[in-house]
């Protein structure tokens, strides 16, 4: 073989090794700098990374059912939720139904970040009112205006918490995986407890204060799935952080959709101010054995290469 093919074909298996090593996107990042949380509409539902609109955010449409209200306080957000004497329901799509995120791959990762400040934080109780989840929606449960999702056959990750000055729950940090068929938050029974990660009587919220929930999903070598939850600012937890890890060795791969549902004011706040929704995915980096391997051939291609 010529020595310029030989060198070039060293050089490409290099590149094609390092070439995966950065392959990170993001796909939602809403600050709600046009004043609107309703674009892009159905079937469409999320930009995917590509600001469409020249409004230097990625956004994902945003859904509001039962009590209060969930709109824009004007150009820059924030996102601000009231809540009421009964259950809101606030939904966001971060891809099209025909394009979910799925973590095919070891090392394949998903990451939410959702940043909020709490007003009237409520005096103290022992539910767990205050819910989120990360899933896949089924199609037929997509929504297209305001409302609640339905029932369905979903499959993902929730957390149920307690929000108070003071976490009364006995469970107030509890990471849950949907049962695979029922409601999306409403039901508690449609859940299986995990973990928990914090203890009762631990310092929880206050009010006017900001927060940011971060849920990390990553398909590790098993092809299980490594969930991280964590909770950090003011003092919650007694530090500043709540966190709750688990591995599901029987997982789901696929996630569509971010969910949360405050049950009521005097539950968890009287207001929700999100100044921050965003969902970045990393793709896997190639085992080191891969690389090593990779570098070997292109040497020895190159040692050839130079005898000719």
């Amino acid at each position: 073989m010529h020595v310029t093919t030989w060198r070039l074909a060293a050089a490409g298996c290099l590149l094609v090794g390092f070439s995966s090593v950065a392959n990170a996107a993001i796909l939602v990042n809403d600050r709600w700098a046009d004043g609107t949380d309703s674009d892009p509409a159905s079937p469409t539902y999320s930009e995917m990374g590509v600001d469409g609109d020249a409004d230097t955010d990625l956004e994902s449409a945003w859904f509001q059912g039962g009590g209060g209200t969930l709109d824009p306080t004007g150009a820059g957000g924030p996102l601000a939720g009231s809540v009421s004497t009964g259950s809101s329901s606030w939904t966001t799509y971060f891809t099209p139904e025909a394009s979910p995120v799925t973590l095919a791959n070891t090392g394949d990762s998903l990451r939410v970040t959702w940043t909020f400040t709490p007003r009237t934080v409520n005096a103290g109780n022992t539910s767990q009112d205050f819910r989120l989840a990360v899933v896949d929606s089924p199609a037929a449960t997509r929504l297209a205006a305001n409302g609640a999702p339905g029932s369905g056959t979903y499959s993902g990750y929730s957390m149920f918490m307690n929000m108070g000055p003071t976490l009364g729950n006995s469970n107030p940090f509890q990471l849950r995986e949907h049962d695979g068929n029922g409601a999306l938050l409403s039901g508690s029974g449609d859940w299986l407890a995990l973990a928990n990660g914090v203890a009762t009587g631990a310092t929880g919220y206050a009010s006017d204060t900001q927060y940011t929930y971060v849920m990390t999903l990553t398909r590790n070598a098993s092809s299980g799935l490594d969930i991280v939850s964590t909770m950090s600012g003011g003092s919650i937890g007694g530090a500043g952080t709540a966190t709750v890890s688990f591995t599901d060795t029987t997982p789901s791969f696929t996630f569509d959709t971010f969910t949360l549902r405050p049950s009521s004011a005097s539950g968890t706040a009287a207001q929700f101010d999100t100044s921050l929704f965003r969902v970045e995915v990393t793709a896997a980096v190639p085992e080191p054995a891969t690389l090593s391997l990779c570098g070997i051939a292109a040497l020895a291609a190159l040692a050839v290469g130079r005898r000719k």
